[in-house]
């Protein structure tokens, strides 16, 4: 963060879902991050419906910072989005950042 010039990062995503590393370990170390100050909110991005779910309902249920935002892939040639992560994503109060809104 010192070669970027900042004190803190605005929004940290997590790229994609870790099979390899517990969800706690992960959602733990970004709780940690908020709560220090090193970032402000916590994303993430290719998570499917019930993946975006787990991630929210263990955050809550631990009282951990809450996932602010889904970076899925969306446009008008792929509209799965719309089919669990859209109405997850509407249900819980998370905002969606689309990549690829012009397919490339």
């Amino acid at each position: 963060m010192r070669r970027l010039g900042t004190d803190y990062i605005d929004l940290y995503q997590l790229h994609l879902w870790d099979e390899k590393t517990p969800l706690e370990e992960t959602l733990s170390t970004m709780n940690e991050l908020v709560r220090s100050g090193k970032v402000r909110y916590i994303g993430v991005s290719n998570f499917s419906g019930w993946q975006l779910q787990k991630a929210i309902d263990l955050s809550k249920q631990m009282g951990w910072e809450p996932i602010r935002c889904l970076q899925p892939l969306y446009n008008l040639l792929d509209r799965s989005t719309e089919w669990e992560l859209i109405p997850v994503c509407i249900n819980e109060g998370v905002g969606v950042i689309p990549w690829s809104p012009l397919r490339r």
